[in-house]
């Protein structure tokens, strides 16, 4: 309270919040110099201080660190810490891109299915096989969020509750249009 101009109660920080659990640091590329600088001191004491208050903390969190760019390159570049990249690659997970992945294409379209049909009342819903198919042809520039834009467009305009290929609203692209 009173840490900053009308601040009148307080707050838990995102730190604080994960206690016990993991912090999800996403797009950790995007991180300022200042900002990597924080973080590092922060990983390897697992201090911290709220805002406003006198005294440290220590963290009893996971961290989880996301990117889809290789934080190697940013390193030769000279556009992310050496020693900040070392201390938080411990264990590297790659998930290839959709593309590489087209056994997870109709899965996650379901599940996308599933989620907006029930948020956008249109329970009966489901995949033709032409609409499934150009699920399956098209690149997924966008990776999985780009599937789920398009799954939940789908939900919201198509007139029948079966979705065909021409309610699949996919972009065309220097490769051509997807059918």
């Amino acid at each position: 309270k009173g840490a900053f101009t009308d601040a009148s109660s307080a707050e838990k920080g995102l730190v604080a919040e994960a206690e016990g659990g993991t912090l999800l640091l996403d797009e950790i590329d995007t991180l300022s110099p200042a900002a990597q600088v924080k973080l590092l001191r922060f990983l390897q004491h697992r201090e911290y201080r709220q805002l406003g208050s006198a005294k440290n903390r220590v963290a009893d969190v996971r961290i989880l660190a996301a990117t889809n760019a290789d934080l190697w390159q940013y390193v030769q570049a000279k556009r992310f810490r050496e020693d900040l990249y070392h201390r938080l690659n411990v264990l590297s997970l790659v998930v290839p891109p959709l593309r590489e992945r087209t056994e997870d294409i109709l899965l996650l379209a379901h599940h996308f299915l599933t989620v907006y049909r029930k948020q956008h009342g249109r329970e009966a819903l489901r995949l033709s096989p032409s609409a499934q198919q150009k699920l399956l042809a098209y690149a997924w520039p966008g990776n999985v969020r780009e599937l789920e834009g398009v799954v939940q467009r789908a939900v919201i305009l198509a007139p029948s509750p079966t979705l065909q290929s021409e309610d699949i609203d996919l972009p065309c692209t220097h490769h051509g249009c997807a059918q």
